[in-house]
Parts: C-alpha cells; structure tokens; sequence
C-alpha cells in the first residue's frame, strides 16, 4: 500500500482518489472548503463532484495534516494555480515523495512549461510527474474503460504512479517524455476552443475533420520543436487527448469556444468555468515565437481570445491562406 495525498476535490481530484482508494491505497484529500470535507467524511461522497462516486478517503482543509508522510502526491488544480499552491506548501511536500500533477495548462505568468514554473517554486530537488490522456473524471468512475499516460524524467517514478492508479477500467501507460505529455495535454485545450468554434458556427463534419487534421499537425510540430517525441504526441497525450476534447461535449475547452462563436462575452464565460485552454493559448503562441514557427490555428484561437478578431475573420483569413502542398504530420 502506498499513502496518497490528493490535492484538490473538483471532478479531477475526486476521480483521482476514488482510484487510489479503491485500488486499496489509504487516501486523503485536501481541499479549502472545510464545509465540503466534513460531508465527505461523514457521507462518503463529494457533495460538488461526482456524487455517485463512493470516497473511502479522509478529507481535511489542513494541507500540513494531509501532506504528512504522504508517498505520492497528486496535484489536481488548475495550471495557474499550481505554482502557487507548491510555494505556499513545499515545505510540508515530503521530499522523498513523487509529485504526480494532473493540470493541463501552461504557466502564463512567466510563460514557462508548467513543470519549469513548478520546479522552480519548490526550489530544490523533487521527483515529478505528469499525467495525461484522454480521461473525463465522470467516466473514469462511472468504470467507462480509459487509457492515460504518466510521464517522470525516471521512469521508476512514473512505474510507481503507473501501478498506483491502473485497475482493470483504468489502464494508465508509463512514460519519460515529460515535455510530449505535457505539451501534448495543455495544447490540445488550445485547438478544442477552435473546435467549439466551429461547433457554435454552425459547420459540419467537413469543417471539424479538417480542422482536427490540421490541428493535430500544429500540436505535434510545436512539441518536437519543444523537445517533445513525436510518437509521443502520436499517443494518448497528443492525439488521443486532442481527439476527446474537440469531440466530446463535457470539454470546457470546446464549451466555451461554442458560446464564444455564439456572442457571448469572454469575461462571462470565465465566471462559471476554470477554462485551460484560455492562458495557455498565449503561452503556445510565444513558445511558436521562440520556436519560428507557423502555426496559423493556434494563433487564431488566440487572436479571437485577445478580441483582436472575430471568428468569421479568423475562418477567413485561414481559408485564403496561400496554397500549399500538405506536409505529413512528422
């Protein structure tokens, strides 16, 4: 049995700990509200998230409590929290223990890759890493069979989290390409905004099928050019990821790009959703910056994000692009 303390009891966190205590791990949760721990004490399920989910876990709002003696951590927040999150607390982190993050996002305040920003706030030596995948938290638990992948730059570490969490409805692949399966889960959360677009537009099948085809052919040349591998992004973290959220209607990434091709204020939407996609849209476009790179989605997801376009402009200026010769994915 290995002790795991998950941060975070939104839908992610939730799904997070069912697994680890049902695969007969002792689990905690932490998260703020205090009001929202006791329930789950005293009932068994997370009165905000996937109720129907049983938690044998010991919830608490004391991060000090929850982090001690903890063998894995598995950081479920936002992107942009995260860094916060590990200053405020690192020194309650064990220093042995394997920090697992499940965000999938890039760092906007320093426009780093978030497990740059994260190494930096614990500054000192710590084991991280990095799941990702096609994996909606409600399916994970109501047993919908799922596939995902964790990355650690030692692979024993990315093993550990691998034989912690996978079961016979989760199966969870090991990974060293930190870079692949980071990148590959912040930046599809980029091109489902595009796709919600095309969705709010109106467009059909033609549309998002070459839209998705494109999209995959950015995503993937942006992570090689970061470091990333490329048969890295041809899997669950890249393309299988991409493929969920560009389809699947329980994407807040394709949800907001939807109300957003129907008129509705950006500002707006934020205030009921944690969107991914949002921040790290711009740190994807000065990573393509760095990286000379053309990457014409990408930047107009962005460019109608900054209200510097509209979507019909950012169609159009697409689609009269100069012709060209189609270049394989890789």
């Amino acid at each position: 049995m290995v002790v795991v303390c998950v941060i975070g009891a939104g839908a992610f966190g939730t799904a997070m700990a069912w697994l680890a205590s049902t695969n007969g791990h002792p689990t905690r949760v932490c998260a703020r509200d205090k009001a929202q721990c006791e329930v789950i004490n005293a009932t068994q399920h997370n009165p905000k998230y996937l109720r129907s989910a049983r938690l044998e876990v010991k919830a608490t709002s004391d991060a000090k409590a929850a982090l001690e003696g903890a063998e894995v951590v598995i950081l479920c927040l936002p992107a942009q929290k995260c860094v916060a999150w590990i200053r405020e607390n690192r020194d309650r982190v064990p220093s042995d223990a394997i920090l697992c993050s499940t965000a999938k996002g890039l760092y906007l305040e320093t426009k780093q890759l978030l497990s740059e920003a994260m190494a930096e706030a614990f500054g000192r030596p710590q084991r991280l890493a990095f799941l990702s995948g096609p994996s909606f938290a409600q399916y994970i638990v109501d047993g919908h069979p799922t596939a995902v992948v964790v990355a650690s730059r030692l692979l024993a570490d990315a093993v550990a989290v691998q034989r912690l969490l996978s079961n016979p409805r989760f199966r969870v692949y090991a990974s060293q390409d930190t870079i692949g399966v980071e990148l590959g889960g912040a930046l599809k959360n980029v091109l489902a905004l595009g796709a919600g677009m095309i969705a709010g537009a109106n467009f059909g099948i033609n549309t998002l099928a070459a839209y998705v085809t494109r999209a995959a052919r950015e995503l993937a040349v942006l992570c090689v050019a970061m470091g990333g591998k490329p048969e890295t992004i041809a899997g669950l973290s890249g393309i299988g990821d991409l493929m969920l959220t560009t389809f699947g209607d329980l994407s807040r990434n394709r949800a907001c790009g939807l109300r957003l091709a129907r008129g509705e204020r950006l500002d707006d939407i934020l205030q009921s959703s944690t969107v991914e996609g949002v921040p790290t849209a711009q740190v994807a476009v000065e990573f393509a910056r760095r990286c000379n790179l053309d990457l014409p989605l990408i930047a107009a997801v962005n460019d109608i994000l900054q209200a510097k376009l509209t979507p019909r402009q950012a169609l159009d200026a697409i689609m009269t692009r100069p012709l060209g010769t189609e270049v394989p994915l890789l």
